[in-house]
């Protein structure tokens, strides 16, 4: 897995999307990169909303989404 190219995978779905959630999100990255697991997601995402890149918000159930900056 390239870690340099994920950051864009997400961008481009996200731009296509609108928004996802984490689940959503997760199916459609490990269709490009097998043996992405939810943890390796969950940090690319982390230094992606530090990077002020995307906003995940906390909605109900304990599920997230997942939206452009």
């Amino acid at each position: 897995m390239d870690e340099k190219l994920l950051p864009t995978t997400i961008i481009e779905l996200l731009e296509r999307s609108g928004a996802l959630k984490f689940d959503e999100l997760l199916k459609q990255v490990q269709k490009r990169y097998d043996g992405l697991n939810e943890s390796e997601l969950d940090t690319m995402l982390m230094k992606m909303e530090i990077q002020g890149l995307i906003r995940v918000y906390r909605i109900p159930k304990g599920k997230r989404r997942i939206e452009l900056a």
